[in-house]
């Protein structure tokens, strides 16, 4: 019973992270379209500053359940903030790509611990 609490936990988190982490990169890509500098400063506030927020989600669900590979997602987001201070948007969609495939991952262990359930 208690694989199938943590795995609906995971399971719940990593589709939240997913989610944000989606937005984050239509973000950056608005972000990547934006002719004037001025604006484009504001944005690439607005992305670091979302990008922040979405760290405090990523750690909570590290310690609600207990799973350290949510920390790898934090530390992706961590340094993509870093490059969009740095107007390094190609890596910084790389960052957030490979935070995507890791939650993918952590999500993809919880569905198969509820479909052995048939809970899913």
């Amino acid at each position: 019973m208690e694989d199938v609490k943590k795995a609906i936990s995971v399971f719940n988190y990593a589709e939240k992270i997913k989610t944000n982490l989606i937005m984050a990169s239509s973000l950056l890509e608005f972000l990547c379209g934006i002719k004037d500098e001025a604006e484009v400063a504001g944005a690439e506030k607005l992305l670091v500053a979302y990008l922040n927020a979405l760290i405090v989600e990523v750690n909570i669900a590290a310690n609600a359940s207990q799973v350290e590979g949510f920390r790898d997602i934090a530390s992706k987001l961590q340094k993509a903030a870093e490059q969009v201070r740095q107007h390094n948007y190609a890596i910084v969609q790389r960052f957030v790509s490979e935070a995507i495939s890791l939650a993918t991952t952590h999500g993809s262990w919880a569905a198969r611990i509820l479909k052995e359930k048939d809970l899913m």
